[in-house]
């Protein structure tokens, strides 16, 4: 294998392409449109999200009343000095909002996922620059494209800095190595920064500006420039790639400076160096992710995941320079290093295991690595002997060398052309090795931010339908949840340092904000959090006991969140404490509750049964109501059993004259036709004795009142 070639004029040996050749223009476009696609089909459920989490707000909120200016002048707030990201929000919702959406989401969305899908396309044109083989490049952009932890970077509003930052490096990286290339192409000798045109230069320049004043990590992109450098020119002398490099030195060094002179609302310290092993942990997930639904390592099994990473990077090192391909090896590695130093180094652990969208640098430097092996196997294909002449036809051998000669390189083209089969075969399959184990993961957490979104609009309907006049408060809305009525045991995942399940409303969040920028209106709102309804997650705002419930009954209009629903019920409509009492029930159930009303709507497959009901006055004894289906011989044919108000008002705090309301919905797809009764009555949970039924002053037999008939 030819590893390298002496430069006329220069002195200096420098490596050829892997796999020299010179692709027409429509190969790569159509390469890369694949590319792109593959990133689309995975995370086009992103563009029906709503707002949730930090987007709200952590940034929307933030940014209102703020010039476009004073995005660049300072981060008070905020804590972060990020103003591009700002900036392309606010260009976003001066082009795509409505007097529904102050911001769009639909529109926000498809800006982030747009970014993934070019990013996974400049992964392959940079990987094809630096390796010139396409397989490679299919590889590693494919493997970016999929890596499980970046389902954060791509659906969620709040993380557009991560996609946006690659964006620009990887713009920047792209037109630098063209420049090396187009270079290269002219056979120049000179030493000019980069080629003799001065917009290239300017152009990267520009692109280091946006990526610095988009994410800190912006930093990270003139090491990249150097690695680059390094792969493409690689008996390039220092002096030399010096004189090349050092403009690029400048953007980095004057945002340093401003850096430090922003105001900012927060200042970070170096972490220790325990903190900074911990957050070693989740990316060193990322870097060997694609082992993981194998040996399926516990979070416990750190020493195994570090030996792991270690196996990984000697492997792949070993093939690497199996090829000749060492240095895109360190590239790659010191790619996944450096850019995910300043998180090791700054960021606390907790946020460091809760934030994977942190991954999305790092993992096209993982990306670059994983595509190594596709070298190594694209480079086992036999090769013919071609010190002979060809000869083609077998009358003009002209002795038995010759035909010796001919029927060998006949054996060595029907051999390399078989092996060439077997290794794109080879190649596909692993590739589908690494892409296809991830994808359960993947669409379990998309499947959570749908439901996170879906609450996020319950929230915005729910402000929407409010009585005016009225604040509204939302109790036990989630801040995080894991499970739902579809997964009540979340992912089954194979990646244990990444968390699991959905953010919609972080503690520090103004509950406000998710119901008016989710298309709501903008009125008072608020969040609490009552334990005595036994929320098996993570709820938001500050906790209230049983005074404070009937309080915001009375006086707001208040939604109880519940999980399994997925749904915020109208407390206010199912509890109305002081209602008052009713003169003339329809029916009595001992002291405690007397029944005021009552409604049947017959559906196809169910019944629908809506009750009233005014309390009587206190009852040490838990009660529940039940509603019976008689057929015409008098059999129970079905039955719904539950607290009154649907549990929604705990039973300590009823008072006398409170109202509350039932709505029951009865399965009934299988009864005959024919006439059935429908009846109510309550018991004592404790016992199952029913209470005395009275109706009309005259007890009722069973103890039930019949509300209606069931006509089938």
């Amino acid at each position: 294998m030819n590893r390298g070639k002496r430069e006329q004029g220069s002195g200096r040996e420098a490596e050829t392409p892997l796999h020299p050749s010179t692709p027409s223009l429509l190969r790569p476009l159509i390469s890369v449109l694949l590319v792109a696609l593959s990133a689309v089909w995975l995370y086009h459920r992103a563009l029906g999200f709503a707002y949730f989490n930090d987007d709200p707000t952590g940034h929307f909120a933030w940014m209102e009343g703020q010039a476009l200016w004073q995005f660049f002048a300072g981060s008070a707030d905020y804590g972060y000095y990020r103003p591009v990201v700002f900036a392309v929000l606010r260009f976003s919702e001066l082009l795509f909002s409505n007097a529904t959406f102050p911001h769009n989401p639909v529109a926000d969305h498809a800006l982030l996922l747009l970014l993934h899908a070019a990013n996974a396309a400049m992964v392959w044109l940079l990987a094809r620059r630096l390796s010139g083989r396409d397989a490679f490049a299919w590889a590693a952009s494919l493997v970016f494209a999929f890596v499980p932890f970046s389902y954060e970077a791509v659906a969620y509003v709040a993380s557009l800095t991560h996609p946006l930052l690659v964006f620009w490096t990887l713009a920047a990286l792209l037109l630098y190595g063209w420049g090396l290339a187009a270079g290269d192409g002219r056979q120049t000798t000179d030493h000019s920064p980069l080629i003799t045109d001065h917009w290239p230069l300017l152009t990267v320049l520009l692109l280091m500006t946006l990526g610095l004043l988009t994410h800190e990590n912006g930093l990270f992109i003139l090491p990249a420039l150097v690695g680059v450098d390094w792969v493409m020119r690689p008996g390039s002398p220092l002096r030399e790639r010096a004189r090349r490099l050092w403009p690029f030195a400048v953007p980095p060094t004057l945002f340093a400076v401003l850096w430090l002179l922003i105001p900012k609302s927060s200042e970070q310290g170096l972490n220790s160096l325990a903190d900074i092993g911990r957050n070693m942990v989740p990316f060193l997930q990322t870097l060997v992710f694609p082992l993981l639904p194998v040996v399926r390592l516990g979070s416990g099994d750190i020493g195994l995941l570090v030996l792991s990473a270690l196996i990984v990077v000697a492997v792949f090192g070993l093939l690497a320079w199996r090829v000749g391909a060492w240095r895109l090896w360190a590239f790659a590695l010191g790619w996944f290093a450096l850019s995910a130093l300043p998180a090791l180094l700054f960021l606390g652990p907790a946020y460091v295991y809760g934030s994977p969208r942190l991954s999305y640098l790092p993992s096209i430097g993982v990306a670059l690595l994983w595509g190594l092996p596709v070298l190594w196997l694209s480079d086992r294909r036999p090769q013919a002997d071609t010190r002979s002449e060809p000869v083609t036809h077998t009358s003009s051998f002209s002795s038995p060398q010759t035909r010796i000669s001919y029927f060998v390189s006949r054996i060595f083209s029907a051999i390399g052309g078989r092996w060439s089969a077997v290794s794109i075969a080879l190649t596909m399959a692993y590739i589908a090795a690494l892409l296809l184990p991830p994808l359960p993961f993947i669409r379990c957490q998309l499947d959570f931010y749908d439901e996170t979104s879906r609450f996020a609009r319950g929230m915005a309907a729910a402000g929407a339908a409010a009585p005016a006049g009225r604040d509204v408060v939302f109790i036990n809305a989630p801040f995080f949840f894991s499970s739902t009525a579809a997964r009540p045991e979340g992912c089954p995942s194979p990646y244990p340092w990444t968390p699991i399940g959905g953010v919609l409303i972080p503690p520090y969040a103004q509950a406000r904000d998710f119901v008016r920028f989710n298309g709501g209106p903008d009125r008072p709102v608020a969040g609490v959090t009552y334990p005595g309804y036994n929320p098996g997650w993570r709820t938001f705002g500050q906790e209230i006991d049983g005074a404070g419930l009937r309080a915001h009954a009375t006086a707001d209009a208040a939604y109880v969140f519940d999980l399994m629903s997925g749904a915020f019920a109208d407390l206010s409509a199912i509890w109305q404490p002081g209602a008052g009492e009713v003169a003339d029930p329809a029916a009595t159930f001992g002291d405690a509750l007397a029944l005021v009303g009552a409604q049947l709507r017959q559906e196809p497959e169910r019944l629908i049964v809506a009750l009233e009901w005014r309390v009587m006055g206190e009852s040490a004894a838990p009660l529940a109501a039940f509603i019976h289906v008689y057929d015409a011989g008098g059999a129970l044919v079905a039955q719904s059993d539950g607290p009154p108000g649907s549990g929604l008002a705990p039973q300590t705090l009823w008072a006398a004259g409170d109202g509350l309301a039932d709505k029951r919905v009865i399965d009934v797809p299988a009864l005959p036709p024919g006439a059935y009764r429908v009846a109510v009555g309550v018991y004592n949970v404790a016992d199952g004795a029913r209470l005395a039924a009275v109706s009309a002053g005259a007890p009722l037999a069973d103890n039930v009142y019949t509300i209606g008939v069931l006509e089938r």
